[in-house]
């Protein structure tokens, strides 16, 4: 029987999918700092080889406009080069390889493309670059999911003396997203994100304003005593590298242990703005903020879970690569990876310098005051690029070139066992045996607490 050819079945994406489907995998807030995102990778771009110094993105900025009725972000950032620009425009990067070196977290090619699709009825994209200037239009019949077309007109306009960089203009809306930018919490809550997840690149010069308000960078601090022999507060450091991926793990403490009143309160009305926690930067990009999970070693390996107690440890693992698939990131840019091989070593990294902070922290359980005076004696550090005590004064991870500082925290004078001891009851009864006892019905709860427990002990002692 002679071979004929078979039949061919269409293999490709509908635009259905990217329109509608693909938008519901991501939040509408990180949707808006994957712009941010690559406003940062062309400044990168523009930067090449000479992103050196404590600011080298000093004079980049990023502009956005979140209104009920259009959104906007703009930059100055160096604009979409000629040989960029289809790549910039498909849906999805086939040379992951194209930014060469640079210090990127992009791999996929959807992000511009996603948030104009979650945001936006119609859209146009316009840039500036040295080749010159373009503009790209995303008309509301491009974006109907029933349309098949895929091509977008390009206007080309030649050299524009302007700045070089984007601006994205989406003037029309989807109903939803309207709402969601006239509620002011859900732009106060961005501008947060953005001070979080962009701190460290904010804190190299890099400047961005929502509604014409510039934000500053949120990074982490950390309680650290001169280096010495003795002991003091200091933190653990570890510095190794994995298949080209530089790999930081930093834990300590961010303020000073919590006092037995700060605890109830934390545990009868949890304030979700904790420092707490282990936070995961990928390229100076804030993937993972203050988590307190088994994720990031809490409640594994001998570390306890995490608990109010545990209100003053907080770390940072870094991670850094030219090669973006090395990193342990999921395509949203604000998740990990955790079962990757380099996350596995950070992950034993952390879990070490969380049994030292949190055995301290039980060590001097009831004696908060005593260890909180070793804290004035300490003073706080950025960790990134603040605290380099693996290198400085770190000893060999044995069988890698990997260095760490393990720090000798301070012993309790008193030496003695203590537990201690916590209970809830309604506010009513508290206030009438604070009244029973000390005639005043205001005394704080840890205080009626701990005179009831001395009466009944000396009691227990006759």
């Amino acid at each position: 029987m002679p071979d004929t050819d078979p039949d061919l079945l269409f293999g490709g994406p509908t635009k259905r999918f990217f329109v509608s489907m693909l938008t519901r995998d991501i939040e509408l807030a990180d949707a808006i700092l994957d712009l941010v995102d690559n406003c940062i990778d062309g400044a990168m771009r523009t930067l090449a080889d000479s992103s050196s110094g404590a600011e080298p993105f000093k004079g980049f900025k990023a502009h956005l406009t979140v209104l009920p009725d259009r959104f906007e972000i703009s930059d100055n950032c160096g604009g979409i080069p000629a040989d960029f620009i289809d790549e910039a425009f498909q849906l999805g990067r086939p040379n992951i390889k194209k930014d060469g070196d640079l210090p990127t977290v992009g791999m996929y090619g959807i992000g511009m493309k996603r948030a104009i699709f979650k945001m936006g009825k119609s859209a146009s994209v316009y840039s500036n670059s040295k080749d010159g200037a373009f503009t790209v239009h995303y008309t509301d019949s491009w974006l109907d999911p029933e349309n098949s077309e895929w091509d977008l007109p390009i206007r080309r306009m030649g050299t524009d003396k302007g700045d070089e960089g984007v601006r994205i203009e989406i003037p029309t809306l989807r109903d939803e997203i309207s709402s969601r930018f006239a509620n002011e919490s859900f732009i106060n809550d961005l501008k947060g994100s953005i001070q979080d997840h962009f701190g460290y690149l904010m804190q190299k010069g890099f400047e961005v304003s929502v509604n014409g308000v510039d934000l500053t960078p949120n990074t982490l601090t950390l309680h650290n005593a001169a280096h010495s022999n003795d002991s003091g507060i200091r933190s653990y450091d570890y510095h190794g590298s994995h298949e080209d991926v530089d790999i930081r793990v930093t834990v300590g403490f961010f303020r000073p242990l919590v006092q037995e009143v700060e605890i109830d309160q934390e545990t009868n009305a949890p304030s979700g703005s904790e420092v707490a926690g282990i936070s995961v930067v990928c390229n100076d990009r804030v993937i993972l903020l203050n988590d307190r999970t088994f994720k990031t070693g809490w409640g594994d390996a001998g570390v306890p879970r995490y608990h109010p107690q545990f209100r003053a440890i907080a770390g940072l693992i870094e991670f850094n690569s030219n090669n973006a698939e090395k990193l342990p990131i999921s395509t949203t840019k604000r998740d990990l990876d955790a079962g990757s091989d380099v996350y596995y070593v950070a992950r034993k990294a952390v879990t070490e310098g969380l049994k030292i902070f949190t055995s301290f922290t039980n060590r001097f359980k009831g004696n908060e005051e005593e260890a909180n005076r070793y804290f004035s004696k300490s003073a706080r550090a950025v960790v990134k690029g603040g605290i380099s005590l693996a290198e400085e004064h770190g000893i060999r991870v044995r069988g890698t070139t990997a260095r760490k500082y393990v720090p000798v925290l301070p012993e309790p004078s008193n030496k003695a066992v203590r537990r201690r001891i916590s209970f809830i009851k309604p506010a009513d009864e508290v206030a009438a045996v604070s009244q029973y006892l000390f005639d005043d019905s205001g005394q704080k709860p840890a205080i009626v607490g701990a005179e009831c427990f001395e009466r009944l002990l000396n009691e227990a002692k006759k």
